[in-house]
Order: C-alpha cells, then structure tokens, then sequence
C-alpha cells in the first residue's frame, strides 16, 4: 500500500502544478484579449466581439484549472 501511495504522489503534485501554471496563463490571455478589445473600441467605436468571447473562455477555463489547482490532493 505505501509503494503505489508514494508513486502517485509526485504525479499529484505535478497535475496541481500544471494546473496552477495553466490558469495563470488562461487568466493572463484573458486580460490581454479585454485589453485589445478595449483598445479597439476606444479607437474605432466598434465593438470587438471576437477579442471579448475568447477572452471570456479563457478567462473561464482560467478559474477553472485553479479551482482544480485548489482542490486536487
């Protein structure tokens, strides 16, 4: 029992990780996709729709991989 608990351990801590890294990017692309969507339609009135749903995914799948960063043991 203690063997296969040791050999998963270090696979958890990797996927927390991971997890951790890709929620952080997804966050951080989502506030460059806000950031050029804004800067779009301060410039030509036009609302950028595109730029605002890929960074509402994002955004989304960014709390979403560090609610299961969170939550992972």
């Amino acid at each position: 029992m203690n063997d296969q608990a040791s050999r998963t351990r270090p696979v958890a801590i990797a996927i927390r990780y991971l997890s951790m890294i890709a929620g952080c990017a997804c966050l951080l692309l989502a506030a460059i996709c806000f950031a050029v969507a804004c800067q779009v339609f301060i410039q030509t009135g036009v609302f950028a729709q595109s730029y605002a749903m890929v960074g509402l995914i994002s955004a989304v799948l960014g709390l979403l991989a560090l609610t299961l960063a969170r939550v992972w043991k």
